[in-house]
């Protein structure tokens, strides 16, 4: 397998691969639209971006590790040139004393350590191409009055697929190396079997979590229900991510790094302060060096939504805080 292959291997780790008949176990963890999930809890497990009554539009499953490839990268390269500086200094330095097998195994060294860094440092390179200089996310919306799911691809292309929400094919997947719950949607052609275009929803978890179905069925139920269900959910939506048409303010980035390293408990934050601080300021840097997303015309014209629309829920409009509390799932947790 030539370079080019391998790199094309590599990038499926991100990328999913279409043109391709759906697989015995996607068909065989299939959750269909107008069915609910073995744990029919909806939640929106702080994904929304905006949400009203026309449309609910998350961000991709990415965001929270927004910045880790950026500060990452500064981190090794400082490290690296470091390390690599000194032996070519030595080298420098010593340059008009070195004769015969000494100036050789010096001029050897200097060449092991540049092999050994510049593919490590184009790798951390193209990590950081894909987090910093990019777009701040990638957003899905979901429109229950046009039935339409719209997805922006990665990979900073700024291309958008759009499918009928009720032609779609949802399924529960592994995730990645660590084998993590995820749900996937795929477009398919119009022999119902073929995959065009997939996409992930933002939260993943464990494959015998109780809380593994939380956002499938909020973004189903919102797609399926009736108003009275629109406002339900809407009552849940007490924060949004700050990227709806902007970037993230500083304090927003320091809350996601420190949700990302220690969630909710306080001996964690204290323990990865350091790395919470390194990955805000990643973070911050990953937002500025990246163009927000927008919608072409054609598609916002079909998301017009009342300034009155009392299901409305963005940065400015947001649910009381308490006005909703997640149902009991453990009534479900042996499904």
């Amino acid at each position: 397998m030539g370079l080019i292959e391998k790199f094309k291997d590599l990038k499926t780790i991100f990328a999913y691969r279409v043109n391709r008949p759906l697989t015995q176990e996607e068909r065989a963890c299939q959750l269909p639209q107008n069915k609910p999930s073995p744990i029919p809890v909806a939640w929106p497990q702080f994904s929304v971006v905006r949400m009203n009554s026309t449309y609910l539009e998350l961000v991709d499953q990415y965001f929270m590790r927004k910045g880790f490839a950026t500060i990452g990268c500064f981190v090794f390269l400082y490290i690296a040139g470091l390390f690599l500086s000194l032996p070519i200094l030595d080298f420098i330095e010593n340059f008009s004393r070195l004769t015969g097998n000494k100036f050789v195994e010096m001029v050897l060294f200097d060449i092991f350590f540049l092999l050994l860094f510049v593919p490590v440092a184009i790798f951390f390179i193209w990590l950081l191409r894909h987090d910093s200089f990019d777009y701040t996310h990638y957003p899905m919306r979901f429109n229950r009055k046009t039935r339409m799911v719209h997805v922006f691809t990665s990979w900073g292309k700024g291309e958008i697929f759009s499918a009928p929400w009720d032609e779609m094919f949802f399924n529960a997947t592994m995730k990645g190396v660590d084998g993590a719950f995820a749900i996937r949607g795929h477009k398919l052609a119009k022999d119902g079997k073929t995959v065009l275009a997939t996409f992930q929803l933002p939260k993943h978890s464990e494959w015998d979590s109780e809380y593994r179905f939380l956002q499938w069925e909020f973004v189903r139920q919102y797609m399926e229900g009736d108003d009275n269900k629109v406002t339900e959910l809407a009552n849940m939506v007490e924060e949004v991510m700050g990227v709806g048409g902007r970037r993230e303010t500083p304090y927003e980035s320091f809350r996601q790094a420190w949700a990302a390293f220690a969630g909710p408990y306080l001996h964690l934050f204290i323990i990865a302060s350091p790395l919470i601080l390194l990955t805000t300021i990643g973070r911050q840097i990953a937002m500025w060096t990246s163009k927000i997303p927008r919608w072409p015309e054609e598609i916002e014209a079909t998301c017009q939504v009342s300034p009155d629309d009392p299901n409305l829920r963005d940065d400015k409009h947001l649910a009381p805080r308490g006005s909703a509390k997640m149902l009991d799932v453990s009534a479900y947790v042996e499904r």
